[in-house]
């Protein structure tokens, strides 16, 4: 140990941050010991990121999912019993219904 710095990290899980990324307020962890900092939890509910979630969340089973394509338009895809996609364009009134 002569002539070494000794490094001190200190894991920073569930704890106030703001997001690195966005600036937003909430709960989070830093996965480089408090270079960067990722929320989760914000008074919104549940934040996912798709750089570091995408993985987690894609090994669970959904009826349906629901993207967004560039023009802002929501679009519901599923599959059918024989196994093809379907695709449902999401009207004004149904989105309104899924934000709330």
């Amino acid at each position: 140990m002569d002539n070494q710095e000794t490094i001190v990290q200190r894991a920073v899980i569930n704890e106030p941050m703001f997001d690195s990324k966005t600036g937003e307020f909430g709960k989070g962890y830093s996965p480089d010991y408090g270079q960067t900092f990722i929320v989760q939890e914000s008074v919104e509910g549940r934040i996912y990121h798709q750089e570091t979630d995408a993985g987690r969340i894609s090994e669970l089973i959904f009826d349906k999912l629901i993207f967004r394509s560039d023009d802002g338009t929501l679009w519901e895809l599923s599959v059918s019993n024989d196994g093809k996609p379907q695709t449902k364009k999401i009207e004004k009134s149904e989105e309104k219904e899924k934000e709330s």
